[in-house]
């Protein structure tokens, strides 16, 4: 009879069980290792270690449900991914739930695959890029090679800069398009187009875009509101704001003096521009419970006790007490120690007496006396009558 592996519940953790942590079932690894399986299934978990699970076969009763329902409800209802449900019903060639009515590939539509681009054949057929695509692949029909453009040649480009693109793209046989591009690129100004309706823009309509709205421009240089906006937005022009307003000295002075709302309200701006025109000042943000200290304040300091000069200053009594402190001041107000004279007076009447006689308080007599391990004192009784 083998002997009882002894336990090894709580003992450092060896190289080669770690190694084994989600590799193994966590009840394998605890009779291996000695362990406990909740202490297997901490520790992987404390380290994060996925368990690695065996590919579950399919049943007969979960084979018989295949088809009958939608392949994400199967596989909500089996608890498997989507995609395995939906790969076992093919590889058994169960048809779905719902099957998709494709639509049959005529002869005309396949005469018609190879003679085109396939987003060409897509659009005329009204089938998707995809379908096409895919079907010509079955069929074993090549694609259609892209054409491109010939070179331009040296009389073509002799006439850029004396024709109006319109004019060169019937003489060359391209797009117009095309030949816009191509001037572009040469860095060639375009020539306008007399028949045109569209004019080209003067240095001083230029200097008119974003000075006021896109439809009140259109309107005053007799254009369309769209060749405005896209005129503006080519120039990287901001859309015309009637709120936005320059900022003078004297306003710009009084950012971070006054609060955001004060400002919006005196300026009739509103309280977002306030705020980020502070911001990009790099201006704090003024709070009327926190004013500088004057030097008249400051010279009070240490002088008197913080909590009058709280009352004669307006400054929180937290504000005086930091404020104190920067200066290495100490408070007048606070008693530094207790002398051996007033230790003695502790315990001979009550505590309020004495902090009364002191001039200490009530909570700190006690709790100097408590610290002595004095009693406290109690009254007499009275003597007999």
């Amino acid at each position: 009879m083998s002997a009882k592996k002894q336990s090894r519940c709580g003992a450092p953790w060896t190289i080669k069980e770690l190694k084994s942590l989600g590799k193994v079932p966590d009840s394998t690894l605890a009779r291996r290792s000695g362990r406990t399986i909740k202490e297997v299934v901490a520790e992987r978990e404390r380290r994060r270690i996925r368990l690695v699970t065996p590919r579950r076969e399919w049943t007969a009763r979960e084979i018989k449900l295949l088809g009958s329902g939608f392949d994400a409800e199967l596989a909500r209802r089996l608890r498997r991914p989507v995609h395995h449900v939906r790969n076992q019903r093919v590889a058994l060639h169960i048809p779905s739930f719902r099957p998709l009515r494709a639509r049959k590939w005529t002869r005309a539509e396949e005469k018609l695959l190879g003679t085109a681009e396939d987003k060409v054949i897509a659009a005329r057929l009204g089938r998707t890029h995809a379908a096409v695509l895919q079907h010509r692949k079955i069929l074993g029909i090549p694609p259609r090679p892209r054409i491109y453009a010939h070179a331009w040649t040296e009389p073509e480009l002799a006439l850029f800069g004396k024709l109006p693109d319109a004019e060169i793209a019937r003489r060359t046989g391209r797009s117009r398009l095309a030949v816009g591009q191509h001037r572009a690129k040469l860095g060639i100004p375009a020539v306008p187009d007399p028949r045109s309706l569209s004019r080209p823009y003067t240095a001083a309509e230029d200097r008119l875009l974003g000075t006021m709205s896109d439809a009140a421009l259109a309107r005053r240089l007799d254009r369309t509101m769209f060749a405005i906006q896209a005129r503006r937005i080519a120039f990287g022009i901001p859309i015309f704001n009637a709120q936005r307003r320059g900022w003078s000295a004297e306003q710009i002075a009084l950012l971070g003096k006054l609060p955001d709302e004060e400002m919006a309200r005196r300026l009739n701006r509103t309280l977002t521009a306030v705020k980020v025109r502070r911001s990009k000042l790099h201006r704090a943000k003024p709070d009327p419970r926190h004013r500088r200290w004057t030097p008249a304040e400051d010279r009070l300091l240490g002088k008197l006790p913080d909590d009058v000069v709280a009352r004669q200053t307006g400054h929180p009594i937290g504000s005086v007490s930091v404020r104190r402190r920067q200066f290495k001041l100490s408070n007048p107000a606070a008693r530094s120690y207790w002398t051996p004279a007033e230790d003695l007076r502790l315990g001979t009447r009550s505590d309020q007496e004495i902090a009364g006689e002191l001039k200490r308080p009530v909570s700190g007599v006690k709790y100097r006396r408590k610290k002595l391990k004095i009693a406290a004192w109690k009254s007499p009784p009275p003597a007999p009558g």
